[in-house]
């Protein structure tokens, strides 16, 4: 059904089909406008956007790099530190070994000691002028 337009002081004049296609294109073509230039701010903001995807794709890129070295680094040093480890150990196991041998030596040292001591008697007392005098027999 086609729309008509009144005018007020005008209402004797009849709105002709032509007129009112002449007015649905008007109206159609200022939406196109409308939707074009929200198509353009729209096209405007995506390519921001893109542009700021980029940097943070490329941000991640710069930071994966760090990541990387920093495991690389990580893992020379476990390594360093499992040989630290090791040579550790054995100095440890080298020095109980010391201890040890010190020890057995210290105890047979005694035993020879104690084995190849002259014995000793027991002190006499013996009663004297003035008090008492200790002898060794």
């Amino acid at each position: 059904m086609p729309e008509a337009i009144v005018v007020e002081g005008d209402q004797e004049t009849e709105v002709t089909p032509a007129e009112v296609s002449a007015h649905t294109a008007a109206v159609a073509e200022g939406m196109t406008a409308v939707q074009a230039a929200d198509a353009a701010e729209s096209a405007a903001e995506a390519q921001a956007a893109a542009e700021v995807a980029l940097a943070a794709a490329e941000e991640n890129a710069r930071t994966a790099e760090g990541v990387i070295e920093a495991t690389v680094k990580a893992e020379e040093s476990a390594a360093g530190a499992a040989i630290s480890a090791e040579m550790v150990m054995d100095a440890l196991k080298a020095q109980s070994a010391a201890i040890n041998e010190l020890r057995e030596e210290l105890k047979a040292s005694r035993r020879a000691e104690h084995h190849d001591a002259p014995k000793r008697a027991a002190p006499d007392h013996e009663p004297g002028n003035g008090g008492s005098k200790w002898t060794w027999r």
